[in-house]
């Protein structure tokens, strides 16, 4: 099979801000534990506890220890703040004239898209600088053009063209109307994927474009039945996801795509903070098929 040397990862420097992440995090460990064992021992002993002096011996609080610095803290926003501006060039809003259909009965169900002014806005993410763009089959319905609108450089519009749809794991490709070059993603292998590993849905809330929300994967290979359709190994999160980010992407801690937002569970059509993702590997094959 043809690969592209867009979906290779570069290692050095994917790995560079999750590694000052976790560097950051253990450093702030360590400096809290000094903290603790400075409190907790007399000035010239070693490992000897200090003796309760009354206000403890009441009942009041200890004096707890300062934890991470600020510059720790600091560090450690300029690295997710630096993983989510490797991507949020790449999403795009997904505008057709087309309604969406009713989320089910029992509150598991495709994510809608957002219908504003006659108009259901959706969302994708360039996966080839040439224009081609994957989002879920939900998001463009049966129209064939749609219009999308990239928020880099001053939100300019689009028509795109359906180029394939996938039955199976709900994904669609577009391609843009033009021979620019765009901003494309770094995919990641959701097959390393664990419970616990933090992630990022980005996309296009109720019309909010660009818009960035942070969970973890609260389970991985999730067996469930979305209106009617079987889905054996969806990546489960608690990351945000409303009306509008179907077809946005799911992010890992590293900036790379590691899956498609396409379905969320919501009783009595309340937000419950459990929604799906289709695995970047599965439609991997699907995409290489139709694009290179």
């Amino acid at each position: 099979m043809k690969k592209n040397k867009q979906f290779k990862i570069n290692t050095i420097n994917n790995l560079f801000w999750p590694s000052v992440i976790l560097v950051v995090l253990v450093i702030a460990a360590i400096w809290t534990n000094a903290g603790i064992v400075q409190n907790t021992t007399l000035p010239g002993t070693i490992g000897m506890p200090k003796p309760q002096n009354q206000a403890q011996i009441i009942g009041t609080p200890p004096v707890q220890s300062q934890g991470a610095s600020p510059v720790t803290a600091l560090m450690v926003q300029e690295g997710i703040s630096h993983v989510v501006s490797q991507v949020r060039p790449s999403v795009v809003g997904i505008s057709r004239q087309s309604t969406t259909q009713q989320q089910s009965a029992s509150g598991l169900g495709y994510i809608q898209s957002y219908n504003s002014n006659s108009k259901s806005v959706g969302s994708g993410v360039i996966i080839d600088p040439r224009g081609y763009i994957v989002t879920s089959f939900q998001t463009i319905g049966k129209d064939q053009i749609v219009q999308i609108t990239l928020f880099s450089n001053g939100s300019r519009k689009y028509p795109a063209d359906l180029v394939a749809v996938d039955p199976d794991t709900d994904i669609a490709i577009l391609k843009i109307r033009s021979q620019e070059i765009f901003p494309s993603i770094q995919a990641g292998n959701s097959d390393l994927l664990e419970v616990g590993d933090i992630v990022f849905a980005i996309g296009c809330p109720f019309g909010f474009s660009g818009t960035v929300t942070m969970g973890i994967v609260s389970s991985n290979n999730r067996n469930v039945n979305v209106n009617g359709v079987r889905y054996p190994d969806l990546i489960q999160t608690d990351a945000s996801i409303n009306e509008g980010n179907d077809g946005g992407p799911l992010v890992n801690i590293k900036g790379e795509v590691i899956g498609i937002n396409m379905a969320s569970f919501k009783p009595h059509d309340n937000y419950s903070g459990i929604g799906f993702a289709v695995p970047l590997n599965d439609i991997m094959a699907f995409m290489q098929a139709n694009i290179f």
